[in-house]
């Protein structure tokens, strides 16, 4: 499939060969149809993002094209699910390949039930358990606990979702429920459905992996002090190579718990 399927792609490119579409039944769009002004992509079908016309203020960043366009695994959005991933990690980077050395992996999740990437990513065995069960509590006020399960990513949306979620069930009360704390605070995506070289190794298609950079760490403290990601990632966290990876942080912002000097 194609990489990029932006505002005018034609989904019929009538070649007539191929066989089956290896992203079939993930996110589409019609952007033609649209009346607004953005940039609009869509990495092999699995990563619908949108990017805004620069203003007098600057660049605009990257952000997730949300239903009614794009990302039919999620569903309409309400207004409050749309909140929370703007407050939280709504600035996604195309063709970028977080990596650190100081980070940790939390869980890299993918479908791993084909011959072929058992065949073919011997480094990637086993899909961490999916679905998943996450329950958290919004605030030390708010005494009720919530639990949603979540499938294995399909899509770019999906991961960064689950990275929001996954730092939101780990956090705790003597750190007042802050989800900056501890827990996923960055997620990279491969949008290749073929999968995505990552330096000597191949990650699997459509495989989502949840990491923890630590909060000392110099690139994840100037991402801190940002007002926005419009200037593109810190450059320490970015891996060579990256060109079929979507990457983004979750919960990267000062809070009254995790003031930096």
């Amino acid at each position: 499939p194609n990489k990029h399927k932006s505002d005018d792609d034609d989904d019929d490119d009538g070649d007539g060969g191929g066989g089956p579409d290896p992203a079939a039944g993930l996110a589409t769009c019609a952007h033609a149809k649209l009346t607004d002004d953005a940039e609009h992509i869509n990495n092999y079908g699995s990563c619908p993002l949108k990017k805004y016309k620069e203003n007098k203020y600057g660049p605009k960043p990257w952000s997730f094209d949300l239903p009614p366009c794009g990302y039919l695994s999620t569903g309409p959005c309400t207004d409050l699910e749309r909140d929370y991933m703007q407050m939280s990690c709504d600035e996604p980077f195309p063709d970028t390949n977080f990596y650190h050395k100081d980070e940790k992996v939390i869980a890299t999740y993918f479908d791993d039930s084909s011959f072929r990437q058992n065949r073919e990513w011997e480094d990637v065995r086993k899909s961490s358990p999916c679905p998943l069960n996450l329950t958290y509590q919004w605030s030390l006020s708010d005494y009720e606990k919530v639990t949603e399960s979540f499938d294995c990513p399909l899509t770019c949306y999906d991961c960064a979702n689950l990275c929001r979620v996954q730092a939101m069930s780990v956090a705790t009360a003597d750190k007042k429920y802050d989800p900056t704390m501890q827990g996923c605070n960055a997620w990279v995506f491969c949008t290749n459905p073929n999968g995505c070289v990552n330096g000597k190794k191949t990650m699997p298609g459509l495989s989502c992996t949840l990491k923890r950079i630590p909060l000392d760490n110099p690139d994840i403290q100037e991402q801190m002090r940002r007002q926005s990601s419009r200037d593109g990632p810190p450059a320490g966290l970015v891996a060579e190579g990256g060109g079929d990876f979507v990457s983004g942080f979750c919960n990267v912002r000062e809070t009254c718990v995790n003031q930096i000097e």
